[in-house]
């Protein structure tokens, strides 16, 4: 691998409070879209790096397993600005889906909403999202706004922590960092 690579997650749970992975900086971006955006932001400007990567915990939508590490392949934003433009789209600018790996057919939902499944009072487009994708978030596609608006390659790694139950969160939110740490070997480094 070529180039300075930094790894970003939003919680300390998700991976031990580490602070490097095999030498690879981890940073801490915190919990939801703009603390995620706002972090970030100031985490390139101090490092300069050339490939972002995101790891964490996901909610599940669509029969994964506890534990099980998926590449996302799309990230949709939870943005509902009609008439003005299209469910998931910003207004005045071409912010739609973003496609990280055209590759991995894994599409991630984020929003500011946790998704708990016992919940009735989502909205309908809102629930299309969550019947469309195969995980939600709360991160994922505020960071890989960003670096795109930088043209810094960004990959995204999420296990499944749960199934839209937010009492199973905390018990599972580092159930998938071991099989991370091997993918990013393989990935980057040809290790393993």
């Amino acid at each position: 691998m070529k180039g300075k690579l930094i790894l970003i997650s939003a919680a300390p749970i998700e991976h031990g409070g580490l602070k490097h992975m095999d030498g690879i900086p981890i940073f801490q971006v915190g919990v939801g879209k703009i603390s995620a955006a706002s972090n970030l932001t100031e985490i390139l400007w101090n490092e300069e790096p050339d490939i972002v990567v995101n790891f964490g915990s996901c909610g599940n939508l669509k029969g994964h397993s506890v534990g099980d590490l998926l590449e996302v392949g799309t990230v949709h934003n939870n943005i509902d600005a009609r008439p003005f433009a299209e469910y998931g789209h910003t207004p005045f600018s071409r912010l739609g889906p973003i496609v990280l790996n055209p590759q991995s057919n894994i599409e991630c939902f984020t929003t500011d909403q946790f998704y708990d499944s016992h919940r009735t009072d989502y909205s309908e487009k809102y629930l299309e999202m969550i019947d469309r994708c195969d995980i939600v978030d709360m991160e994922c596609y505020a960071l890989a706004q960003v670096c795109k608006q930088r043209n810094i390659p960004f990959y995204s790694y999420k296990w499944i922590s749960d199934d839209g139950e937010s009492d199973k969160w905390e018990e599972n939110a580092a159930a998938g960092f071991k099989k991370f740490r091997y993918k990013l070997l393989e990935h980057f480094f040809g290790e393993y």
